[in-house]
C-alpha cells in the first residue's frame, strides 16, 4: 500500500479544478478508506508549504489559499512521484522470481480461507505433531 501522503497526492490531482484547487473535505470524500483526521492532517499540516512546522517528515505538495481551501503546487500537478517501493528489480530478485518457491498454490488459498483462530490452530497441531516425532 502507498504512504498516505501519496495517496492524498494522487486524490488531490483527481479532484483539483482547472486551477488546482481544491476543499480538504473533498479529499477526505476520495479517500474513505483512511481516517478522515489523517487526511485532514496530511493536506492541512504535513503536506502543507506555508503550514507551520509541526512535523519531523513534510511535503511541499500544497499551498493553502484561504480557510479551507488548499492549491496543488506546480511542481506535482503533472509528474507521478517515484514511489520507492517500486523500485526496478535487481539482478537476485530477478533470479528468485525465477524459481519455483515449491509451496503449493492450493496450500495457500486453503490458509487463506482459515480464520486466524483456525491457523493457529492448524499450527499448534503440526508443533505438537513435531514434538511427538523428535521424542520416539
Amino acid at each position: 500500500m502507498e504512504p498516505i501522503h501519496l495517496q492524498v497526492l494522487e486524490a488531490v490531482r483527481g479532484i483539483a479544478r482547472r486551477d488546482w484547487t481544491f476543499e480538504i473535505s473533498e479529499v477526505v470524500r476520495a479517500l474513505p478508506h483512511l481516517n478522515a483526521g489523517t487526511v485532514r492532517t496530511h493536506v492541512a499540516s504535513r503536506c502543507c508549504v506555508n503550514a507551520p512546522c509541526n512535523h519531523q517528515s513534510r511535503h511541499p505538495y500544497f499551498k493553502a489559499v484561504e480557510r479551507g481551501v488548499y492549491r496543488l503546487e506546480p511542481h506535482y500537478r503533472g509528474r507521478r512521484l517515484h514511489d520507492r517501493h517500486s523500485k526496478a528489480k535487481g539482478s537476485q530478485d530477478i533470479i528468485l522470481d525465477s524459481i519455483d518457491s515449491g509451496v503449493d498454490p492450493t496450500l495457500i488459498r486453503e490458509s487463506l480461507a482459515m480464520t486466524p483462530t483456525e491457523r493457529l490452530e492448524t499450527m499448534r497441531r503440526a508443533v505438537l505433531s513435531l514434538d511427538g516425532a523428535r521424542r520416539r
